[in-house]
This record gives structure tokens, C-alpha cells and sequence, in this order.
């Protein structure tokens, strides 16, 4: 049933000019709705999201005791293909399900999807206890303009990519840039 319910929230959404990022079903009758669209998500969105889907839970007698909804945040999850494009050149933190390169987790940028496959790009491991610095360009109008550097103490450090599946993935979200 949590299936039907996340396509007919789904389809609402979508109809309502929204991504449906996140849908949960929690104890209690609890539901979580995480919408999202290019330009981000005010409260006002919101607020129109949920007075809809209270009628549409209505009308579809959908039963629930409370209903939330919101933006995904600033780490907001990467589930989908869709998302690791629209999300090129962010720094992302990752889970895997499976041991890839002896990895099960890391960090780093995502740097293409091709069919099925997403290519991460990390720094060496020689870095992993050293900040690495993230600086904006000049120009630089969003966050995929901006450089990271990979230099300690004046040495280039070389790059390292893992390339995965998406279904090889448990868990991805953004590192928010504050």
C-alpha cells in the first residue's frame, strides 16, 4: 500500500510543478513529504503542497494522523539518476552496499553519469585527515563553478575516481557548502 500512496503523492506533486524527493510512511500514521524544484522551496510551497495532498487524502480516504511537509535541506539525498546529473559537480558523501576499491564509504564530487554508472571523483586518501580547500572563481555564479584544490603544503595531490552503480549505492546527500 506505501507504494500506491507514493505514486499517488507523486503524480500530485508533479502536477503541482514539484519533485518528490523523499517520501516516508512513519509510525503512528506519520507521513514526510520532501519536495523540491530548481530555484529551491519556500515555506508558502510548502504550505500549498500540504493543503492539496490533505484533500487528496481526502477524496482517495488515504488515512494518516499527521502529515509533514518540506524542503530536503542542504544535505539534501541523491536517489536517482536524474539527481546525480542535476547534481554534477557537488561534493556529495556516500555509502555503498557493496566494498568498491575497499570502499564502502567516501566523499567527493560527482563527476558524470553514463547509463547506469556514476563517476565520482575523490582526492587521495593522503588527505583524509587534511582540509581540503574549496574555492569560488571569480565568475563563479552557483556552486558547480567552484575549484577544489587538492595542494598540501605546496604538493598536487593526485585525484582518484570510483565509478559505481546507482543500485550499488545504500545512501548519497549532499555536503552542504556553508
Amino acid at each position: 500500500m506505501t507504494t500506491d500512496i507514493a505514486a499517488i503523492v507523486g503524480a500530485a506533486v508533479k502536477g503541482l510543478g514539484f519533485e518528490l524527493v523523499d517520501f516516508e510512511r512513519a509510525g503512528g500514521g506519520m507521513m514526510r513529504i520532501f519536495i523540491d524544484k530548481p530555484n529551491g522551496i519556500s515555506v508558502e510551497n510548502c504550505v500549498d503542497v500540504s493543503n492539496h495532498l490533505t484533500r487528496l487524502f481526502a477524496v482517495e480516504n488515504i488515512d494518516y494522523s499527521r502529515l509533514e511537509v518540506s524542503s530536503p535541506g542542504l544535505d539534501r539525498p541523491l536517489k536517482s539518476l536524474d539527481d546525480f546529473r542535476r547534481f554534477s559537480g557537488f561534493p556529495v558523501k556516500v555509502r555503498l552496499n557493496t566494498t568498491v576499491d575497499s570502499r564502502k564509504r567516501f566523499d567527493g564530487w560527482v563527476e558524470r553519469v553514463e547509463g547506469e554508472a556514476i563517476t565520482f571523483k575523490l582526492l587521495a586518501d593522503v588527505i583524509a585527515s587534511t582540509k581540503v580547500k574549496t574555492v569560488k572563481r571569480s565568475n563563479a555564479k552557483s556552486k558547480t563553478d567552484l575549484i577544489h584544490t587538492g595542494r598540501i603544503d605546496g604538493d598536487v595531490v593526485e585525484e582518484k575516481r570510483i565509478t559505481v552503480m546507482l543500485d550499488d549505492i545504500d545512501r548519497a546527500r549532499l555536503i552542504p557548502d556553508v
